[in-house]
C-alpha cells in the first residue's frame, strides 16, 4: 500500500496542471504626440515676449533722460558698455527698459516711466523684489527714468562714474 501511495504521489507531481495566468502588464502612460511650440510647456508663457518687447519699444514715454542719452553720455565719459539690449520692462513695472554691461561686468539697467509716481513705485518694487538677488544694486531716479547699477561693489569707481553721469543729465 505504501508503494501505491508513493506511486500515486509521484504521478500527481509529474502531471501538468494549469498554472495561474500571469498578472496583466501595466498599461504604459500615453504620450501627447501633438505638435506644440518648441520647448518646454513650462516656457509657454514666454511665447509672447518678442511681441511685448516690440510694443514696449514703440510706445516709449516722453522722459527727461532717455536710455540712449545715458548710454551715449557714459561712452563720452570713457565707460564702455560691451553689450546693450532692450529688456522686458514689465519686470520693473516700467514702460521701457534697457541693459548695458561693462567689461568689468557692471550692469547698468535703465527704465523709463510715464510718471514720477510710477518711477518711484518701480524703484520700490525692484528694491523689495530683487533685494536678495542683487544685494549690491544701487538705484537712482532722474525725472521719470530709473537707473540701477548692479555688481559694482568690486568696481566702485565705475559704479560711481555711472551714477554721477546719470545725475548730470
Amino acid at each position: 500500500m505504501r508503494t501505491t501511495i508513493l506511486f500515486a504521489l509521484a504521478i500527481a507531481a509529474c502531471t501538468r496542471g494549469d498554472a495561474p495566468p500571469p498578472p496583466p502588464q501595466p498599461v504604459p502612460p500615453t504620450v501627447d504626440e501633438s505638435p506644440g511650440p518648441v520647448g518646454s510647456k513650462d516656457l509657454a508663457g514666454l511665447a509672447g515676449i518678442a511681441a511685448q518687447l516690440h510694443d514696449e519699444s514703440h510706445q516709449r514715454p516722453a522722459v527727461k533722460v532717455k536710455v540712449e542719452a545715458l548710454f551715449d553720455a557714459l561712452a563720452a565719459n570713457g565707460i564702455t558698455l560691451t553689450t546693450t539690449r532692450q529688456v522686458l520692462a514689465a519686470t520693473a513695472a516700467a514702460d521701457y527698459c534697457a541693459l548695458g554691461v561693462t567689461a568689468e561686468s557692471v550692469a547698468v539697467a535703465v527704465c523709463e516711466y510715464k510718471t514720477l509716481d510710477a518711477a518711484r513705485a518701480g524703484k520700490k518694487l525692484l528694491e523689495t523684489r530683487y533685494a536678495k538677488l542683487v544685494p549690491d544694486a544701487v538705484r537712482a531716479l532722474n525725472g521719470t527714468t530709473l537707473l540701477t547699477v548692479a555688481n559694482g561693489t568690486s568696481h566702485r569707481e565705475v559704479r560711481d562714474r555711472v551714477l554721477d553721469t546719470f545725475a548730470t543729465l
